[in-house]
């Protein structure tokens, strides 16, 4: 990577940087291009350089923070036996999400509650909620002829999974992420997998 790339780098992550401070002082409608500037430290052409307008930046500064999300959602263990949630390599994958998840809670926490027009929680849900309804009608075939099951199944476990996020980024300072990972390797095994799995193959038999 050359020094200018390096620099590029850096006058970016200063321009999102701004965005998201700013984000958590004022409504989007009294952020200019003119204050982002001032906050990321540059002049209007290096901003105009790289963005359209300050929608453009919010627009693609969004789609790459879910885009991270996305890559780090795994939900291989709704096609699996609850019996078997205990094994590495599903715990493994869910340890690494929710260190991912904390690693980015100022963010989050941030984007969640600003006064944007996109809604940046509910695209999440979405997300986790469409990558299990996948899962679940690619690896298990069967399931097909219960689409409309798999689909409550896949509302409730993700907007379940997002409601518990929300509230442990909130309450991190009297809840650890050893509990948050314990809650929902409990509601894997016990809640809401074990109701569905055994409700819709009993209904398939």
């Amino acid at each position: 990577m050359t020094t200018k790339d390096l620099r590029i780098i850096k006058t970016l992550q200063q321009i999102d940087r701004a965005l998201l401070e700013l984000l958590n002082e004022l409504p989007f409608q009294k952020i200019t291009v003119q204050l982002l500037c001032e906050r990321a430290l540059i002049n209007r052409s290096t901003f105009y350089k790289y963005y359209t307008d300050k929608y453009d930046l919010l627009d693609r500064y969004l789609n790459k923070i879910l885009q991270e999300f996305k890559q780090q959602v795994n939900v291989d263990f709704v096609v699996t036996n609850p019996s078997v949630t205990d094994d590495e390599h599903y715990q493994i994958p869910f340890r690494n999400f929710t260190a991912f998840v904390y690693s980015k809670r100022t963010e989050y926490l941030i984007l969640w509650k600003a006064s944007i027009e996109r809604q940046p929680y509910n695209e999440m849900t979405d997300l986790v909620y469409r990558q299990i309804l996948e899962k679940l009608l690619t690896e298990s075939p069967e399931l097909s002829a219960k689409h409309t099951y798999c689909e409550l199944y896949a509302h409730l476990f993700s907007s379940n999974m997002m409601a518990l996020i929300r509230w442990w980024l909130t309450n991190e300072d009297t809840v650890s992420i050893e509990e948050v990972q314990k809650i929902m390797h409990e509601n894997m095994k016990k809640g809401l997998f074990y109701t569905f799995r055994h409700s819709v193959r009993d209904s398939i038999q």
